[in-house]
């Protein structure tokens, strides 16, 4: 047990940390030991704005979760939900058509999520209600009810719009006891009423929801303090017609006398308390749920892995006697986190454990569950804390399962395989510059399972932002992904998807696209250096002009000490970074961080990238400042701007975002390259905090690819004229000459070259044109060759980097795909013309 120091003290830092929230019920557990919220930033959801469309960046990264037999289909974070400092409980909503919402409680109210297709989670609506660490929320009819300690009653929620974007506020009752405070909140969909647990030291406040907009008070029984109540309609057996409450307390706010108790609720003029059972290893009763065939109950102890057990244990009772229940043993898993809420669906036991996230038991055994499946949901640790997974719904038809978590938000998974799976050959960390073909195989876990003509491949530059691509069904199985064409250099960012009838999306890789592989577009890399900060590596802090009071840049695992500052450095396997501030914002002014020298050189072709955190979006002021990057060649003499974060956009909210950039799009590479990384506070008081890490320099080559292809045309001498190329294309110049030659072909003739950017293969003058319309032609030339007859040594030959540089035709660009072919005349030919084959070629910088 705790010893009175160690509570006290923690009494006292979480009610500093947690303020202004209001406590009406200061003696739970997770005012007692609960750690600081340990998330900030932005969840994985299609449907959030930065990840459907990044404005200028790439979509945020996001730590991976520990995970057996759980798939994570998308979480919405507290941010992206605005719901204040934590979350709490929730509950599932299915409308009459069939569509399925998750009501999440926060500390600033009810949260409405549609989660019809989990992969594509959309915030529906928001009701306000007392800001409370504790809040709960049940459906009926077409309400929700939700209720707090902070006091407010019980708030009923019209969500008969909820299909059209619509839920509002359409009672609040507050009559029933002598506080409107309320612990948990529980509905008997079977025989209609509303059950109020706890609040004030309350037992369980019962409501008639005869009339569902306007519950009526009933009766009450307060022979115990309730903490979390079940309540269960028995139509069989010697309990057919009875309603029967099983709930969790005891007497002094739960403290004292801890155990289960079993109330005959059918009478609600006489409520009757059928049996006790104070049980072995009661430190905190909590909550319980039945099982199926009603004849045992699980219960989660609150403080018993805090106070006694070393290892998470779940409570199992024998209760086909209600009269004399049986403790059984307790069965686990050896994890050392808290038990905290559970529930059971078929031979299946879910259960949220705090930081050890979602927990599945088969308990086709009652008395002996074995764990099958869990997903971690606080990678930081298992420790018997109070943070972390508060609840979890597994109710759905579909099968989706949602969960609650105090520090991060809304998780929505799938159990089990998935519907649909999608397997790319590779993961490149290359794909040219000229697109690329990727096999990918798609299997279903039933037949059916695949929406025909739904799977893709979803892709992402700066430049473009998302594209979505059609796969290419090629039978069976069997599809592949066709990439686009680039820009040499880029980030590109990716991943696939496919859909069920029903509607439900599936990703590769699970939780994209907050997820995605990242590949490069070029085609190879060379690494110049990288910087995964767990040491200073020549980075400096301080430059002139720097004056911020409070928040300089340091080194080392952030503590996400404020609202708006990373909890985690950018990667799983390291732990330190670069960020701004502990225990402070960046205030009065500007702080900088300031790279080693880089020896850079042009030819190299250089670029940068690194992942990076801003937040500007709390505070007095929010809005209102930036960050910014920027370069020098001089060693700092003079210095460009490469990007400016902020003040306002979603890559202004935290989050770890991807940033990558050529050095020669700004400066000239030296020997004499750095980068400064600049968070200012510069006028009115908000929230600033910024992070960097996993820094990387790189030099690409983007030698674009030739390849011949088409057939060339018979001339009236029997050749057939072949086409070349030597050298590479540049849009800079600075890989040298770059021909396209012919040989075999008529002597002595006029000809030249024409060109396309997208590739034909078309009848044209007795022969084919494989370049595709619109048409550019080069200069008029003379095949040389033998001066005299009609013979095949004729050759023609076109610079095509000049042609580029001096800038005859504004679409060959870098990154362009050119498809070229030469033409010359034959007097002999039919058609008095002759036809070499093509050159496909990329143009480089």
């Amino acid at each position: 047990m705790a010893n009175t120091f160690t509570r006290g003290f923690a009494v006292l830092m979480t009610a500093a940390a947690l303020a202004p929230t209001l406590f009406a019920h200061e003696d739970d557990p997770k005012i007692l030991a609960r750690r600081k919220r340990t998330f900030h930033g932005r969840g994985i959801a299609a449907a959030t704005p930065n990840a459907q469309q990044p404005a200028g960046g790439s979509g945020p990264q996001f730590m991976s979760f520990q995970n057996n037999g759980i798939r994570l289909m998308s979480w919405l974070s507290l941010q992206d939900l605005n719901g204040g400092d934590n979350g709490n409980s929730l509950w599932g909503y299915t409308s009459p058509s069939g569509r399925e919402y998750a009501c999440f409680g926060s500390q600033l109210g009810t949260h409405f999520v549609e989660v019809t297709d989990p992969a594509n989670p959309v915030i529906v609506g928001f009701i306000a209600g007392p800001s409370s660490l504790w809040r709960d929320t049940r459906t009926y009819s077409h309400y929700a009810y939700s209720v707090s300690e902070g006091g407010g009653g019980i708030q009923i929620i019209d969500l008969a719009n909820i299909d059209n974007g619509v839920v509002t506020l359409a009672n609040t009752v507050t009559i029933g006891g002598s506080t409107t405070a309320t612990h948990t909140v529980f509905i008997n969909e079977q025989s209609g009423y509303l059950y109020r647990a706890g609040g004030g030291g309350h037992g369980i406040r019962i409501y008639s929801l005869a009339n569902p907009l306007n519950p009526t008070y009933v009766s009450s029984w307060d022979n115990k303090y309730c903490h979390e109540v079940t309540v269960v309609s028995y139509t069989s057996g010697p309990y057919a017609g009875k309603e029967v409450a099983f709930f969790c307390g005891g007497d002094n706010g739960g403290w004292a006398n801890p155990g289960l108790f079993i109330v005959d609720v059918t009478n609600k003029s006489n409520l009757t308390l059928m049996s006790s059972l104070n049980y072995t290893g009661a430190a905190y009763s909590h909550q319980c749920w039945p099982s199926a065939d009603m004849q045992t109950l699980y219960l989660d102890d609150e403080l018993d892995e805090y106070y006694g057990s070393t290892t998470c244990v779940t409570k199992v009772f024998d209760i086909s006697n209600l009269f004399a229940p049986v403790q059984k043993p307790d069965f686990g898993n050896g994890n050392t986190a808290i038990g905290h809420n559970l529930y059971t669906k078929g031979n299946l036991l879910f259960q949220a454990n705090y930081t050890s996230g979602l927990r599945i038991f088969d308990v086709t055994n009652p008395l002996v569950g074995t764990e099958i499946a869990y997903f971690d949901t606080y990678p930081e640790n298992d420790l018997n804390v109070f943070n972390s997974l508060w609840n979890v719904y597994p109710y759905f038809q579909s099968g989706t399962v949602i969960g609650s978590d105090i520090d991060r938000g809304l998780f929505v998974w799938w159990v089990g395989a998935p519907k649909v799976s999608l397997a790319p050959a590779s993961t490149p960390s290359t794909v040219s510059v000229v697109g690329e073909q990727l096999d990918v195989t798609l299997s279903e876990l039933a037949p059916g399972d695949y929406q025909t003509g739904t799977a893709k491949l979803n892709v992402y530059t700066q430049a473009q932002g998302w594209q979505s691509l059609p796969l290419a069904a090629l039978g069976g199985s069997n599809f592949r992904a066709d990439f686009p064409s680039f820009t040499c250099g880029e980030a590109v960012q990716w991943y696939l998807s496919a859909q069920s009838p029903s509607g439900i999306t599936w990703t590769e890789p699970a939780g994209a696209p907050g997820v995605t592989w990242t590949s490069t577009a070029c085609d190879s890399t060379t690494a110049v250096a990288s910087y995964d900060f767990e040491s200073s590596a020549g980075w400096t802090v301080g430059f002139t002009g720097d004056n911020a009071s409070a928040g300089q840049w340091l080194r080392g695992a952030p503590d996400s000490t404020t609202s708006a500052q990373p909890r985690d450095d950018h990667t799983d396997t390291t732990y330190q970074c670069f960020y701004t501030g502990s225990g402070a914002d960046v205030d009065g002014g500007k702080t900088t961080l300031v790279s080693p020298v880089l020896s850079l050189n042009t030819s190299g072709n250089p670029h940068i990238r690194y992942w990076r955190w801003f937040s500007n979006e709390t505070g007095g002021a929010p809005g209102t400042d930036t960050f910014k990057i920027e370069i020098s060649n001089n060693n700092g003499s003079s210095w460009t701007t490469v990007e400016t974060v902020g003040p306002t956009g979603a890559e202004a909210r935290g989050g770890w975002y991807l940033h990558q950039f050529r050095v020669a799009s700004f400066v000239a590479p030296t020997a004499q390259v750095k980068l400064r990384f600049v968070a200012e506070d510069a006028g009115a008081d908000s929230e600033i905090e910024a992070a960097i890490d996993d820094l990387e320099v790189f030099n690409v080559d983007c030698t674009a690819p030739t390849q011949v292809y088409c057939t060339g045309k018979v001339n009236s001498q029997g050749c057939v004229g072949a086409i070349s190329s030597t050298g590479s294309a540049s849009a800079s110049g600075t890989s040298g000459a770059f021909f396209v030659n012919a040989s075999n072909v008529l002597n002595q003739k006029s000809g030249l070259l024409f060109y396309g950017l997208n590739a034909a293969s078309s009848p044209f003058q007795g022969g084919l044109k494989c370049a595709a319309n619109p048409i550019r032609r080069t200069p008029l030339q003379t095949s040389g060759g033998s001066p005299l007859g009609n013979d095949c040594t004729g050759q023609f030959a076109f610079e095509f980097n000049n042609y580029i540089v001096n800038g005859y035709d504004p679409n060959l660009v870098v990154g362009a795909t050119v498809y070229a072919q030469y033409w010359y005349r034959d007097g002999a030919d039919a058609y008095g013309t002759g036809l070499t084959n093509a050159v496909q070629f990329g143009i480089d910088y």
